[in-house]
């Protein structure tokens, strides 16, 4: 962790363990955050539940790659994650904002600011992480569309190549438990079998079509 705070270290990606000695891979992301650095950070783990996968990315985790994984997948991800990040994740996100016309969107019980980066649901403040926003930016202004995995990972995640990795699945399901009444049935995140998933609004639109 000293390393990242010292001014002419230069870092470009972090890739952590989950299991370190002294401060596990959660704690570690969790402080890297914590500070305001948007350094992107791979997660590794040989833990398969969805619990731990959240975890992760509530952590701040970009990806969340689970062991046994392949080099060239790891190797993949790196060079998109490199490649997305450009001068910043934060420049990457104001880019995302300035090509929409509305600043502010409101679902549900929901609303979103995308120029104070703030979202609330219920009246209660949801913090967001810098893919999280950029996420549910990208699924607002394709409302109604079909939206594939191979699609989200490109768009939003910066991958031309596809990984294999549950990486969109567990982001939606973590969109699902913030922003839906009840995340088992959602109104506004929906699955579309076997193609991928379907934002919509108003929840009297909603495709009766689940995996």
């Amino acid at each position: 962790m000293a390393i990242l705070n010292e001014s002419n270290t230069d870092i470009d990606l972090v890739v952590l363990d989950v299991m370190l000695p002294g401060m596990n891979g959660y704690a570690v992301c969790e402080e890297i955050r914590g500070r305001g650095n948007l350094i992107p950070v791979v997660m590794l783990t040989a833990r398969t539940l969805v619990e731990d996968r959240i975890r992760g990315f509530n952590a701040g985790a970009d990806v969340y790659l689970q062991k046994p994984f392949d080099l060239d997948e790891l190797l993949s991800v790196i060079r998109s994650l490199l490649s997305r990040r450009g001068n910043s994740t934060e420049s990457a996100l104001e880019e995302s904002t300035s090509n929409h016309s509305g600043n502010s969107f409101s679902f549900g019980k929901a609303h979103i600011n995308f120029d104070t980066w703030e979202a609330y649901c219920d009246n209660r403040q949801v913090r967001l992480t810098a893919l999280e926003m950029k996420l549910l930016r990208y699924l607002i202004e394709h409302e109604g569309l079909v939206l594939s995995r191979t699609e989200l990972l490109k768009n939003v995640w910066g991958m031309d190549r596809a990984p294999a990795t549950r990486t969109v699945d567990t982001f939606m399901l973590h969109l699902r438990k913030l922003f839906e009444a009840n995340p088992s049935e959602p109104r506004h995140f929906l699955s579309v079998r076997g193609a991928g998933y379907r934002f919509i609004s108003d929840s009297t639109e909603r495709s009766e079509l689940k995996e």
